[in-house]
């Protein structure tokens, strides 16, 4: 079969994350497995018009807003037998609904949740009302997304049930695997450097575990556009020589840092799924987070980690302090709960349901 899919970002962009995880990783097998698959998407800084990703046909069309302006054009001249819509931006492609009737809708969380502190008021409610347009535009399309809490939200939008498929992302574990910890405490956040992420809230953890765990250190990972905060904050609490930030790294790398790792920090407001949190369980590192939407899913409590409740910073402190107190009995059951979640699961769904879609029956 031909799947275009539709999305912002490729998994080559500097700004990828979990959402062009999955793309690449069920693209990939996909392709496999016989198909095609083209990934429509925006460019970056010196990104190429066309290009190769491990057989996926990449094709930039512009800028995010030059995409939606070209996809009909691009859609008149070229026939595909299954569309993607991938959400990980809060605008729908509305071209490809009215083009094509073999869409499938990739619903990853509810924008809305996120939007307070990122954005004008304004803004935020013209977003939540594109959300809420979601029931009409893709009416009849099925509808996939990755946790309970965003099957749920989408019922909230008006979707029925009936037309939700969840399917878990797995975890590419030749690249986070247990390995070497370090000789001394240590703690990882990568969970992504925008403001619903919380990225603050590792820093004041260690500022206060500092002096009950001797020669703790944190390892701060990633880029955008909170980094700069974290660097002020870190120099006025004067934990220089306890913060190391590292910047991107690539994924081996991160890996390896994740692995070495006591401990991993979640403080995001909402997810549609904890990437890092999977990636780190499957690493030998458990987490300590918030309990939001779409961790609740990726943390067995005493298993790979504990959740606390939202927003309770002392909490978060205690729970990163019993796990640091006696960390070895995490770091094995942490990489257990990780081995539920595999890639070639994950795609064999999507390729079930794309075949339901076109009407082929195996």
């Amino acid at each position: 079969m031909r799947v275009l899919w539709l999305a912002h970002r490729d998994p080559l962009n500097p700004r990828s994350g979990g959402a062009e995880r999955t793309i690449f990783e069920v693209a990939l097998r996909l392709i496999g497995w016989g198909n095609e698959v083209t990934l429509v998407t925006a460019g970056f800084k010196g990104s190429k018009p066309r290009q190769d990703v491990n057989g996926i046909n990449v094709i930039r069309l512009g800028n995010s807003i030059t995409l939606h302006l070209l996809l009909p054009l691009f859609l008149l001249f070229n026939r595909f037998d299954v569309i993607i819509n991938d959400l990980g931006h809060a605008v729908p492609w509305a071209s490809a609904s009215f083009h094509y009737k073999n869409n499938i809708v990739f619903f990853h969380h509810l924008h809305a949740k996120s939007l307070p502190g990122q954005v004008n008021p304004v803004l935020a409610k013209i977003i939540t009302a594109v959300e809420k347009s979601y029931a009409t535009l893709y009416r009849g399309n099925m509808f996939v997304t990755e946790s309970k809490t965003s099957v749920d939200d989408l019922v909230g939008l008006g979707i029925e049930r009936s037309m939700i498929v969840k399917i878990p992302p797995g975890v590419e574990s030749s690249i986070f695997h247990p390995s070497e910890k370090t000789p001394y405490p240590s703690i990882v956040y990568f969970g992504g450097m925008r403001r619903y992420k919380r990225p603050e809230e590792c820093i004041y953890v260690v500022e206060n575990l500092k002096d009950k765990i001797p020669g703790l250190k944190l390892y701060i990972v990633g880029e955008g556009p909170e980094l700069e905060n974290l660097l002020d904050l870190v120099k006025t609490r004067g934990l220089d020589s306890v913060v190391t930030f590292l910047g991107r790294l690539d994924y081996s790398e991160l890996g390896r840092i994740v692995a070495s790792s006591w401990l991993n920090i979640h403080s995001s407001v909402t997810e549609g799924w904890g990437f890092s949190i999977l990636e780190a369980s499957s690493a030998g590192t458990p987490t300590v987070a918030y309990e939001v939407p779409g961790v609740v899913e990726t943390i067995e409590n005493g298993v790979n980690g504990l959740k606390v409740k939202d927003g309770d910073r002392e909490a978060l402190i205690e729970a990163a302090l019993s796990i640091l107190r006696n960390p070895e009995r995490w770091w094995s059951s942490s990489t257990e709960m990780a081995k539920k979640y595999s890639w070639d699961t994950t795609a064999e769904l999507w390729d079930k349901l794309i075949q339901e879609v076109v009407g082929i029956q195996r």
